[in-house]
């Protein structure tokens, strides 16, 4: 869907408001996930298994289609794109639970990993997730 330039420049507005208080936020974890789940969903929209097809950051937040999959890309792309994070590792982790057959899409920052619209310290996934595959995150900046 293309949207018109208003309502893209209105969208990277709002994105880059909300990277300006990530640097002083006492909960930025939270506060990008709460950003990031207000938004509208599509059913799939991103192939998580090839790399190559992702949209850049700024293409995700133009295009306004986020699958699953889109909404972790687009927290690990804002936390990276803050001089806080900047410096961070982050890992997308797709995931299997094999109690349940759900597909996870895991985002790895440090020692917390968002999961089930949550963030949680990594000590306390599941046991019954199997990894399919891992990306570690190239640094933006």
């Amino acid at each position: 869907m293309l949207l018109d330039e208003r309502v893209i420049k209105r969208q990277l507005a709002a994105w880059y408001q909300l990277r300006q208080q990530l640097e002083t936020s006492n909960n930025p974890l939270e506060d990008t996930s709460r950003f990031f789940l207000r938004l509208p969903r599509v059913k799939v929209y991103t192939d998580p298994y090839d790399s190559s097809t992702w949209p850049t950051p700024w293409e995700l937040i133009s295009e306004n289609e986020y699958c699953e999959f889109n909404l972790i890309l687009g927290m690990c792309y804002t936390l990276q794109l803050t001089e806080r994070f900047k410096d961070i590792q982050p890992k997308i982790n797709v995931s299997i639970d094999t109690v349940n057959k759900t597909v996870y899409y895991l985002l790895f920052i440090d020692d917390k990993v968002y999961y089930n619209e949550d963030w949680t310290d990594v000590k306390n996934l599941p046991k019954s997730l199997k990894t399919q595959k891992i990306y570690t995150i190239k640094q933006l900046h």
